[in-house]
């Protein structure tokens, strides 16, 4: 994200990627939730049920079977991000990067990357972590995340934050990522703000439905997904000055993809003073935030496989588990199948089909009373706002991205 703000006009890429969660992944999401309280099941029974309501075929619940796919596969890659970021926490804070340049991170990096067993082996541990969470239960599990968690998250970031006000010159920053400049804007710049607003909040893979089936009915939800996409923008700034101020700091360019995260990243705060303390302090709240991104990916998973098959909630999260360890193995054991060809699959390929069928679903064969009577606690304003936006923008924003992307 940070690389492409700065190689998208700097605030012109994010407002277009502000206008994107606005128009595209909040709308769907808020749409998800009201399908969960809907249908008050598993996703598939809450599409089935919310197809009932609608006279519309039964057989849209197979949507959801499609989501489940999507985010037993983001799960397994947000699993191996945990795991690397953790591993680099432990390598930054014990010194071995001290004073190390680019080529020894690099060094390092092939060689984790290479030893396949042992990342398999945190890959379970962590797995098997995320499985404890998701048997607890919805509420439970959600609510150690949601107050306990993330917030311990937000201090370690705001703590590196301070770090790099007191220790790095922001002024680059401050020119690289917030200075507007049109000039750099192309219209691929609109594809690149709709592929990152389109893969954050977990829109368009089912997990709105399954949190909307176990959440109180009396909650604001519109309102409530607008805010947290606030805090999701807060953080992603938070992280792009954080990792942005580093690698000025050590005459770095901004990169993109995982090279910026897993080898400039570790190299600038290992060649910074306490470097070490606040390096492992970030990666430790990255592999945290990837780690709590899978157990929410989990959910739709879980709860159609404990309620649809009839397992019940602990064999659902077993087996879920143990669906994302055997992709971690293929990831891990075979040439064919690279994380980064994964996601490049997810985000550019299937992603926009399941927003298009998604929005096309609620907006167009959902009643409008039945959607009134889930979101009543909102102004009429913004219900009337969200259902333009689910019924008139987000088909066409949604095929137009899946043509680019395919053609």
């Amino acid at each position: 994200m940070p690389y492409l703000i700065g190689e998208h006009g700097g605030g012109v890429f994010f407002l277009s990627y502000v206008l994107a969660l606005l128009l595209l992944s909040v709308p769907v999401l808020i749409g998800e939730v009201v399908i969960g309280s809907l249908g008050r099941g598993s996703p598939g029974l809450a599409m089935h049920w919310a197809a009932s309501a609608a006279n519309a075929d039964t057989r849209w619940r197979y949507l959801t079977f499609f989501h489940t796919a999507m985010t037993i596969l983001l799960s397994a890659v947000a699993i191996m991000t945990a795991v690397w970021c953790a591993y680099w926490a432990a390598v930054i804070y014990s010194g071995e990067l001290g004073s190390a340049s680019v080529r020894d991170v690099s060094t390092g990096l092939v060689s984790m990357l290479g030893n396949g067993p042992a990342q398999f082996v945190r890959a379970l541990l962590a797995t098997g972590l995320a499985v404890l969470i998701s048997a607890i239960g919805v509420r439970a599990g959600m609510g150690l995340l949601a107050w306990f968690v993330l917030p311990c998250v937000a201090v370690a970031l705001l703590g590196v934050l301070d770090f790099a006000f007191v220790y790095t010159d922001l002024r680059p920053v401050a020119d690289f990522l917030f200075t507007v400049e049109p000039n750099l804007w192309r219209s691929h710049t609109i594809w690149e703000a709709l592929t990152s607003a389109g893969i954050t909040l977990g829109a368009g893979l089912g997990v709105g439905i399954a949190l909307g089936t176990q959440a109180p009915q009396s909650l604001p939800w519109a309102r409530s997904i607008l805010a947290a996409a606030v805090l999701d923008s807060a953080f992603m700034v938070v992280v792009a000055v954080i990792v942005c101020a580093m690698l000025f700091e050590v005459n770095v360019a901004p990169v993109e993809g995982l090279a910026a995260l897993f080898v400039a990243t570790p190299y600038a705060f290992a060649n910074l003073p306490l470097g070490e303390a606040y390096g492992a302090l970030f990666f430790m709240a990255m592999a945290v935030t990837a780690w709590s991104t899978a157990v929410i990916l989990m959910e739709p998973s879980v709860q159609l496989i404990g309620q649809d098959l009839g397992l019940g909630r602990m064999s659902g999260a077993v087996l879920a588990g143990t669906a994302i360890a055997l992709i971690i193995a293929l990831m891990l054991f075979t040439t064919e199948t690279a994380l980064v060809s994964v996601v490049s699959f997810l985000v550019e390929g299937m992603l926009p089909l399941s927003f298009l069928a998604t929005s096309l679903f609620i907006g167009w064969w959902m009643p409008r009373p039945v959607l009134r009577g889930e979101l009543y606690r909102e102004p009429l304003w913004l219900f009337r706002l969200w259902w333009f936006a689910i019924r008139w923008l987000v088909p066409p924003i949604s095929a137009a991205w899946s043509l680019q992307l395919w053609l």
